[in-house]
């Protein structure tokens, strides 16, 4: 069992917003110090100073509440890549940068929980395995983040005279290669590698600027 991380002083009654925030507040608090096993809702109902009633009026499973994090994280790591972005960097370091970066973030939600399906998915607001708003909301983060790396990808590719080689599945591309360089970085398989985490994912930056991209022809 893990250890609660202490009850907050209970919001007033009426104030669902700000119970809201506090269970949110609690909920990042325990993925942060314990990862997701820790999220346990009754748990988390003392911790946010509520009932476990409560909690489940705001959010029906431990899952939606994860997913909602998750939203959440995923705006927090395209804001936090922004000056990455706009750093003028060539292709390969930005890429490397961009691998190193995405670490945190699958550490503490991607390799607990698959959202894509549902992001992807047209589901019955009835049927789905989130409220509707989640489901939009996880869509439109995901879609705002993949469309700064991307522009920030075909820039830096001009720099290096070279352009992507396809709009349609270079995002996917890289997002697979993101979530199995850091799925492999950050589990136990990491031992067995005889060389430092930093030279394989340099070395993954430099390929993949190759793969992703092709020369761009002079025209007479």
């Amino acid at each position: 069992m893990f250890k609660s991380t202490g009850a907050r002083k209970p919001t007033k009654w009426g104030d669902r917003a700000q119970r809201r925030t506090d269970i949110l507040d609690a909920a990042r608090t325990r993925i942060a110090e314990h990862g997701y096993l820790a999220l346990n809702m009754r748990d988390l109902a003392a911790d946010a100073g509520v009932s476990p009633a409560t909690l489940y009026s705001y959010f029906a499973t431990k899952e939606e509440l994860f997913a909602t994090l998750y939203a959440e994280a995923i705006r927090q790591h395209t804001e936090a890549f922004r000056p990455l972005a706009d750093g003028n960097h060539r292709l390969a370091p930005l890429l490397a940068k961009v691998l190193e970066g995405y670490l945190d973030l699958w550490r503490t939600y991607g390799r607990h929980f698959t959202l894509w399906s549902a992001i992807r998915r047209d589901v019955d607001p009835e049927q789905g395995p989130f409220p509707r708003e989640l489901i939009d909301e996880l869509r439109s983060a995901t879609v705002a983040h993949n469309k700064v790396l991307m522009e920030s990808v075909r820039e830096a590719a001009a720099r290096d005279d070279r352009r992507v080689v396809d709009a349609k599945l270079v995002p996917a591309f890289l997002w697979a290669t993101l979530n199995g360089l850091a799925d492999h970085v950050v589990s136990e398989r990491r031992g067995l590698d005889p060389f430092p985490a930093r030279r394989l994912i340099d070395f993954a930056g430099r390929r993949l600027a190759v793969a992703i991209t092709e020369e761009i022809e002079e025209t007479e």
